[in-house]
């Protein structure tokens, strides 16, 4: 074996069960659209096609209380286009290569500052970190440019370089998701940890701090300018109220894997006797915090903590550490080739209908009269968008355009609590449709509601003739 190479099971065995699980991932491409928000991103990608609007009324639903800013609209457009093209079966397949390139990405990141073995393991750990995130939603893309972003400043700590383009990376990242504030933290983290060294000029971290103010000032710059920040301080408000928001729990594989490799970095540290520099510290205190906030941010934990986990398992295993070879992108771009082409053949061979939701009500909701209102779990608001526009919905998971106050509303009406009657009443609605053992249903029942049927855990009960 000559200097410097790994024994080929210890560098090709960690690859080739990393494609495997591509390949495992593509499987689910067959199992359609069950996610409750891909179906009204759809819809939003359709009025920007239609409108060019990225803020202002809300076109699709009849209580919402603060205009809607569509800050993912590039995505929503992808989204969209695909469903206009090749319907849900297309949208599934555009839903797993987003998945299988948060794989690549995390992979790449970890490869850039590991051998093959730690670099394998430790991506395909934080895969499983992502895992509760990794559905049909925008945030897709916002997690692939993350791993970007993470990968950038990290050698941009090694050579001191500033990478202009992080600006531009993070103008498309401000038209996709939410998450591209998460990269201005990791390059703040990294001038603050440069900072702290001693080893840069300060001409050099100036010229890096202007990397981060600028891409900062590039989001203020998206079609929708200031009105893209808007949407924070309306997630804010409802946040209590949507469980995507609640604090990390131990039941979750994704929080477990996460805290796993959060925990793995100081210990390895520590075992090696390494003593980490200031920007590995940073880097690490911010994946805790990102972490540790939400159960909606456990998977930005797993990214910004992976290289360093990667790096430091490296270390531990003191194995050499080749460069990635073109038979090495090779592998791992024909199995990410073939992972798509067999998402591509089992969704177009799927449902191509949205799964998850009481279709077997269909019927019965499209006899309603048109503009009848349904009281509704959130969770059906993007089917009923979707598949029943001519009804008018009460709720959807886009909690941040109905407002904190409708967003106790509605789990007070949900969970017929005192003062529910009043609340219900004032919607007008002739229909509900709530999950089966919703209190709510027992409490209309009560008052002569009648069921029509139910479906996929879901009961559609109709008022009875007004007194």
């Amino acid at each position: 074996m000559r200097d410097g190479e790994a024994p080929g099971v210890l560098r090709w065995g960690p690859l080739v069960a990393f494609v495997l699980l591509l390949l495992a991932l593509a499987r689910h491409a067959g199992s359609g659209i069950s996610d409750p928000d891909a179906l009204w991103h759809v819809l939003a990608g359709e009025h920007v096609w239609r409108t060019h609007d990225l803020a202002g009324p809300d076109p699709y639903a009849s209580f919402t209380t603060q205009p809607w800013v569509l800050n993912q609209w590039l995505p929503e457009l992808a989204m969209s286009g695909a469903a206009h093209l090749g319907g849900l079966p297309a949208l599934a397949w555009l839903a797993t290569a987003g998945q299988l390139a948060v794989c690549v990405s995390l992979l790449a990141l970890c490869r850039g500052v590991a051998g093959p073995l730690a670099a394998a393991l430790v991506a395909g750990a934080a895969v499983l970190g992502t895992a509760d995130s990794l559905s049909p939603r925008p945030q897709l893309v916002g997690f692939v440019l993350l791993a970007v972003v993470v990968g950038a400043w990290l050698r941009t700590a090694r050579d001191l370089r500033p990478r202009w383009w992080l600006v531009g990376v993070t103008w498309l990242w401000a038209s996709c998701h939410g998450t591209w504030v998460v990269g201005l933290s990791v390059g703040a983290a990294v001038v603050v940890g440069l900072a702290l060294e001693r080893r840069a000029p300060h001409g050099t971290l100036l010229r890096l701090a202007a990397v981060v103010a600028a891409s900062l000032a590039a989001t203020a710059l998206t079609p929708l300018g200031l009105r893209l920040y808007d949407s924070f301080a309306t997630v804010r408000a409802v946040s209590p109220y949507i469980l995507e928001w609640r604090r990390p729990t131990l039941d979750s594989p994704s929080v477990l894997v996460t805290l796993a490799l959060v925990l793995l970095v100081p210990t390895l540290w520590f075992v090696a006797r390494s003593r980490p520099r200031w920007v590995e510290v940073l880097l690490w205190l911010l994946a805790v915090a990102w972490g540790a906030s939400a159960m909606r941010t456990v998977g930005i934990g797993a990214i910004v903590v992976a290289p360093l986990a990667a790096q430091a398992l490296d270390r531990a295993l003191a194995r050499p550490r080749p460069r990635a070879s073109s038979r090495e992108r090779a592998l791992v771009g024909a199995g990410l080739v073939a992972a798509l082409g067999l998402a591509a053949v089992l969704a177009a061979n799927g449902p191509d209908d949205p799964q998850g939701v009481p279709s077997r009500l269909d019927g019965s909701l499209s006899a309603l009269p048109t503009g009848t209102v349904v009281w509704n779990s959130d969770l059906l608001g993007g089917w009923l968008m979707y598949s029943h526009p001519g009804l008018r919905h009460t709720a959807d998971t886009r909690a941040e355009i109905y407002g904190p106050a409708r967003a106790r509303t509605y789990l007070r009406v949900l969970g017929a609590r005192p003062g529910w009657e009043r609340d219900f009443d004032a919607y007008g609605a002739r229909a509900a449709l709530v999950e089966r053992e919703a209190p709510l249903v027992a409490a209309l029942q009560a008052r002569g509601w009648s069921s029509r049927g139910a479906d996929a855990g879901y009961v559609l009960l109709e008022a009875g003739p007004a007194r």
